[in-house]
């Protein structure tokens, strides 16, 4: 007996159901294929150009360039201000060892 009706249900009712279920899920399965395909091919093209478009050296020499930079600033503040650069440090080490000692 179906569950909203006052009427039996036959044999042939319920598997018609059953496979007009199975067959929307079939096709619910490829339509979600074809989306994930869709998806994945755009994601390897976006890849792609982006590899193909990559000046690995331009930005090497662009990190380095400004690296040394970091760092020269960073000597010249340290000579500049030597208390403050010890000040520093020793907080910086006693947060770490704060840090490593904590369970």
């Amino acid at each position: 007996m179906s569950r909203f009706s006052r009427r039996p249900t036959t044999r042939d009712e319920i598997e018609s159901e059953i496979q007009n279920l199975m067959n929307a899920l079939d096709d619910l399965k490829q339509d979600a294929s074809r989306e994930s395909r869709h998806r994945f091919n755009a994601l390897r093209s976006r890849a792609e150009s982006l590899w193909s478009d990559v000046d690995l050296d331009g930005h090497r020499e662009h990190l380095t360039r400004r690296g040394r930079e970091a760092s020269r600033m960073a000597r010249d503040c340290a000579r500049e201000h030597p208390l403050s650069t010890v000040a520093l440090a020793a907080g910086a080490l006693a947060v770490i060892g704060y840090l490593v000692t904590r369970r």
